[in-house]
């Protein structure tokens, strides 16, 4: 059973994903100088988000910003009662990611481990602007320019980031 078909993907966790896409975009071309990138998610993840890109691009050391992370969500979801799954995962999601992304020596390789989360809009994203701009490198070491290879290049959105 695959977990895509299982309903697990959402818009909102789509959105987050494509966020944190962006992010690593930003990230290759300038650093944490142009984060945090445009948060048009709902709340209480639009809240979550800015908070997690503060701890980001603060510099704050891996022990603080995972004890920080985890008691803003915890916080949320005692406050959020009868909150959906699609609302918990995405939480769970900024919180994952924003530390994968900022800690881990291969930052690429978490976000691509969750695939089978990302909906339509997400693997969009993914197949028009995420993989056509990363480094050849990383586009050849997970093996998305078979992915690529065939989209038309009047198709891809390579300044959506």
């Amino acid at each position: 059973m695959s977990v895509r078909s299982s309903g697990y993907d959402s818009d909102i966790l789509d959105q987050v994903l494509c966020c944190f896409m962006r992010t690593i975009l930003r990230l290759q071309e300038s650093g944490v100088e142009k984060l945090p990138v445009e948060n048009h998610l709902p709340e209480p993840l639009k809240s979550y988000m800015k908070a997690a890109m503060g701890l980001f691009t603060g510099g704050e050391p891996p022990e603080i910003t995972r004890i920080i992370l985890e008691a803003e969500y915890d916080v949320l979801l005692h406050n959020l009662p009868g909150v959906d799954i699609e609302t918990v995962m995405g939480l769970q999601m900024i919180k994952e990611l924003s530390f994968h992304i900022r800690f881990d020596d291969d930052y690429y390789r978490y976000l691509l481990d969750t695939c089978n989360l990302w909906g339509n809009t997400a693997l969009e994203y993914a197949c028009l602007t995420f993989y056509p701009k990363l480094p050849d490198e990383i586009r050849e070491k997970y093996g998305v320019n078979d992915l690529i290879r065939f989209v038309p290049r009047e198709k891809m959105r390579l300044e959506d980031y």
